[in-house]
């Protein structure tokens, strides 16, 4: 079987690709930035240490160069709009119009000579329609959940906490785009989708739940090594990720307030939004990091004794997969993929993203109890193995063997 894989930017796309590689079934990975240190151009950007560390992030160990196809044009437009204006509408509508040109020509030029074309939510409206015109499998993948259900949470979340409101993200799509997302899953054969979370969402979208495929996304379990945990000292709380209210801050800020005083301690670690406003009373009173690289997160995860994810909108949240990795308990809501990775009670809890009373009540119980919050985090790093990149490129294997048998049922890859 040959699969052609195609994403616009990056994501968790390499991994995919390179799960594909190891499955022997790659022909070729498309994306618009791509770092190739062993040819030129790129060789002479590799003589400059720093910008040779800055574009290794844009490669992946283990996949072919050969079989990659790059077009860095696509991609420089939000590029430049990030690193001159930042975040924000400017760098959104490239984004949109980066998504649709990068479609466009991998319908035109690549989406041949395969057996599968796999494309990516908001990428792929042209080339999936491009695939089944000529007969190919067209498969989309969906890490976040159906943009009708986006709309309609993030929308209710913005009205309800209007001061928040300036933090949520990517809800707010011209209609053109919007259409792209509505339309993708329509348009393709089968549905990948990360959680459980996003599976519902396609099918209040009336996507067949036969055409919806599970398949979880892994973690790096050798970045994310465990680590003990103290059993005495502050009790420290961590959160990963943007700080706003699309990740259900305010919720974390509203059961901090509850229990904060009794040696707790609070670090919120990520990209801080435009509008501080929400977060000016806690600034003396919270660690807020901004943005960090992985390492740094990996060392503020061997500091904290729980992670909290209460997000209002997810597709997955990978970092709940890798805080359990280190030998935390994590608690995360059930707008993500914790219904999935998490057992109740074993390795972490999941509640609503606004039970502000259910969140200061299993904090406490894990601050109070520091041999059970231990003993959690030890089941929480066995239960991480099972969602490895490993893990990931078995699932892959198998739903390719369902492929070839053109029954990859959701309930059968589990």
């Amino acid at each position: 079987m040959r699969v052609r894989v195609a994403h616009s930017g990056k994501q968790h796309a390499y991994r995919q690709a390179l799960a594909l590689e190891r499955c022997g079934a790659l022909d070729r990975f498309i994306t618009s930035g791509y770092y190739k240190p062993d040819q030129i151009p790129d060789r002479w950007a590799s003589r400059f240490p720093r910008a040779d560390r800055a574009l290794r992030r844009r490669m992946q160990e283990g996949l072919p160069p050969a079989k990659v196809a790059r077009r860095w044009s696509h991609e420089l437009p939000e590029l430049i709009a990030r690193r001159t204006l930042g975040p924000g509408p400017v760098a959104d509508r490239c984004v949109f119009r980066r998504d649709a040109s990068f479609d466009r020509w991998v319908a035109q030029r690549w989406v041949r000579d395969c057996d599968v074309y796999w494309g990516f939510q908001g990428s792929c409206l042209e080339s999936l329609r491009a695939a089944r015109r000529r007969g190919i499998t067209a498969i989309a993948e969906f890490a976040t959940a159906h943009v009708t259900r986006a709309v309609e949470l993030l929308s209710a979340e913005a009205a309800r906490h209007p001061e928040w409101a300036a933090t949520i993200s990517n809800f707010a799509f011209p209609d053109w785009y919007r259409e792209r997302l509505e339309r993708e899953p329509l348009e393709a054969d089968f549905c990948m989708a990360a959680s459980q979370f996003t599976v519902e969402s396609l099918e209040q979208a009336g996507i067949d739940s036969r055409r919806i495929v599970s398949l979880p996304l892994g973690a790096d379990l050798t970045e994310f090594r465990s680590a003990p945990r103290t059993r005495g000292g502050p009790f420290r709380i961590l959160f990963v990720g943007g700080v706003g209210q699309r990740k259900g801050v305010k919720y974390l800020l509203d059961a901090f307030d509850q229990i904060r005083g009794n040696g707790v301690e609070l670090t919120l670690a990520g990209p801080l939004p435009a509008d501080m406003r929400p977060l000016a009373h806690y600034q003396n009173i919270i660690r807020l990091t901004g943005r960090l690289d992985q390492a740094e997160i990996v060392r503020e995860m061997h500091h904290a004794h729980v992670l909290v994810l209460p997000s209002v909108f997810e597709g997955f949240g990978l970092v709940i997969v890798e805080a359990m990795a280190t030998g935390m308990p994590v608690i995360a809501s059930t707008h993500s993929a914790g219904p999935d990775v998490i057992r109740e009670g074993v390795d972490g809890f999941v509640l609503e993203p606004d039970d502000v009373d259910g969140l200061v009540d299993r904090l406490e119980r894990l601050r109070s109890d520091r041999d059970r919050a231990v003993e959690m985090g030890r089941a929480a790093c066995d239960q991480a193995k099972n969602f490895s990149w490993q893990a990931h490129t078995e699932r892959v294997r198998d739903i390719l063997s369902r492929l070839e048998a053109r029954t990859p049922t959701a309930a059968a890859v589990r």
